[in-house]
């Protein structure tokens, strides 16, 4: 997977996301591909490698910030950049035509505390999004995310009293690169807590960044469903 370089479209892009969306990429440059990276990828399927890898995408800029702070590891940074700037194509081909897309939504919580995953990532609360991408369409691919993740997307920050989230996008906008890691080492000073992988999923974690403050939701908001409970 690699940034693009050739400008198949005006833009230099070779992928149109709507909305907008962020990934995670480490750069893995090689002799003859400079701009070579691997992105952040979850599977299709948990605990099934052979279904594939699906793209992990994020709306929210800030989640993705504090996400990569959990994904990176020493001699292997992870950034955030839009996900225009990516280029999926290897993903595709690898995917046998296929575009897997996986969108972060909130984090996995249990009681109040935020589920950690057994190499040190915070567990996503995501949807699974599969497009077929054609040949004639990989060199000037336009993904839209359906209605039905953008709906649970929502209704999350709307309950969580989140109305004005998107402004918050264009206040990162504005941070320095500094304020940018202090805003995400305060959201985890923050944490109330944190618990392994196993454990009873009944929350979805939202993190404001303006008020600096952790809302918690009943993953039954997520699912708009009663009684419905998973596990990390």
């Amino acid at each position: 997977m690699a940034l693009p370089n050739t400008p198949f479209r005006p833009c230099g892009h070779v992928l149109h996301t709507r909305p907008a969306l962020f990934v995670l990429i480490n750069y893995a440059p090689g002799e003859g591909q400079p701009d070579w990276c691997n992105a952040s990828c979850e599977f299709v399927e948990e605990g099934n490698a052979d279904a594939g890898s699906a793209l992990a995408v994020h709306i929210s800029p800030f989640d993705a910030l504090l996400n990569a702070a959990f994904v990176s590891s020493p001699g292997k940074p992870y950034h955030v950049v839009p996900a225009a700037a990516f280029d999926p194509r290897t993903l595709i081909r690898d995917g046998g035509g296929k575009l897997h897309i996986n969108l972060h939504c909130g984090w996995a919580a249990s009681d109040g505390r935020i589920v950690v995953r057994r190499k040190g990532a915070l567990a996503s609360v995501c949807m699974v999004q599969t497009e077929e991408i054609p040949p004639a369409r990989r060199d000037a691919i336009d993904l839209e995310i359906d209605q039905q993740g953008i709906a649970r997307y929502e209704r999350l920050r709307e309950h969580a009293g989140l109305f004005a989230h998107a402004d918050a996008h264009c206040l990162l906008d504005a941070w320095t690169e500094q304020q940018r890691h202090q805003a995400v080492a305060l959201a985890i000073q923050r944490m109330p807590g944190t618990v392994p992988a196993g454990a009873q999923i009944n929350q979805v974690a939202l993190y404001d960044p303006e008020a600096a403050q952790w809302h918690f939701l009943p993953i039954e908001v997520f699912f708009d469903e009663p009684d419905r409970k998973t596990n990390a």
